[in-house]
């Protein structure tokens, strides 16, 4: 899980460019690697560092209180978690912490951390990363998904409804000693997404997000997909890869362990990603099949977590 060798960044694509120029540089960005990162995009800073803020706050605070504030519910998919996750792809738990804020009418109930500011915090980031969310989708859509009628995918994601789906998870990676751990252990063993899209939230200095380098074109080893000041990391889900028969690419990512440079002295990496996940009743209709978005993410939780004792 240590320092790998990497090369080049992902695209960067400034959002106040026209349209049709954003569109292209996004289709070639989704087809071809799978993220991108955007500038100009609208949130405004003091909203993502407020929600920053309240993370820091949280993962602050004792774990016990931490489980005893945000209890994970599995059948909700929402929730505290610490070094729960074990990805098939290494056999280990990811080294970090997380809590999950599901936009989901009821399952927040009882799971709203009591720390200052948090609710309302979330709340905000949740609205302003949705909109986003949907206008990028709205760009791809008529070039990745022409079957679909148009404001099909923006349309397929509802805030705090009954069956909503898109989730905001904060992220903590403790300090770790390098020297310590284990060969295969990772800050986040490499995967894909469930979702049609994800917007990542980083902060400067924090490296190590990669992904694979344009597999589709027969790359080889991994591209940084490190934070860009005042820029959002994006990238394609396999929902909606999926839904658009495969044009569009859901590739592998992972966070590896800080270099020994990066961790002296050791210290933490935090982020924020918001999922967006179709509403459970929406069909996700492909040349693979149609199936609900709610059967879609059912089965990849049951496909990409190991079981819990």
């Amino acid at each position: 899980g240590g320092s790998a060798a990497v090369y080049g960044n992902v695209p960067v694509i400034d959002l106040s460019l026209p349209d049709d120029e954003v569109r292209a540089a996004m289709i070639a960005a989704a087809s071809e690697v799978g993220f991108f990162s955007v500038t100009n995009h609208g949130i405004p800073e003091a909203a993502i560092d407020e929600a920053f803020g309240a993370s820091a706050t949280f993962f602050g605070q004792e774990r016990a209180a931490k489980a005893e504030q945000a209890p994970f519910a599995a059948h909700l998919n929402c929730g505290y978690e610490y070094m729960s996750q074990v990805r098939p792809s290494t056999g280990t738990p990811d080294q970090k912490e997380s809590l999950q804020v599901t936009a989901r009418r009821g399952s927040m109930d009882g799971r709203w951390p009591s720390t200052d500011g948090f609710e309302p915090a979330a709340r905000t980031l949740i609205s302003a990363a949705h909109s986003l969310g949907n206008r990028l989708l709205s760009l791809l859509e008529p070039v990745a998904c022409p079957h679909l009628p148009a404001g099909t995918l923006a349309g397929a994601h509802t805030l705090w409804a009954e069956g909503g789906q898109c989730t905001l998870r904060l992220l903590h990676y403790p300090p770790v000693d390098v020297s310590s751990v284990p060969e295969d252990y990772w800050r986040a063993g490499p995967h894909t997404d469930w979702c049609n899209l994800t917007l990542l939230f980083q902060r400067p200095g924090n490296a190590g997000l990669e992904c694979a380098a344009n597999p589709r074109a027969g790359g080889a080893g991994w591209l940084k997909v490190d934070p860009v000041e005042g820029g959002i990391a994006v990238n394609i889900g396999d929902m909606l890869s999926r839904w658009s028969n495969d044009s569009l690419l859901s590739n592998l990512h992972r966070v590896r362990m800080p270099t020994p440079e990066e961790a002296r002295p050791p210290r933490p990496r935090y982020s924020m990603a918001f999922f967006m996940q179709a509403d459970k009743h929406v069909l996700i209709e492909s040349r693979h099949g149609a199936i609900t978005a709610g059967d879609y993410i059912l089965g990849r939780i049951r496909s990409n977590f190991d079981k819990k004792g």
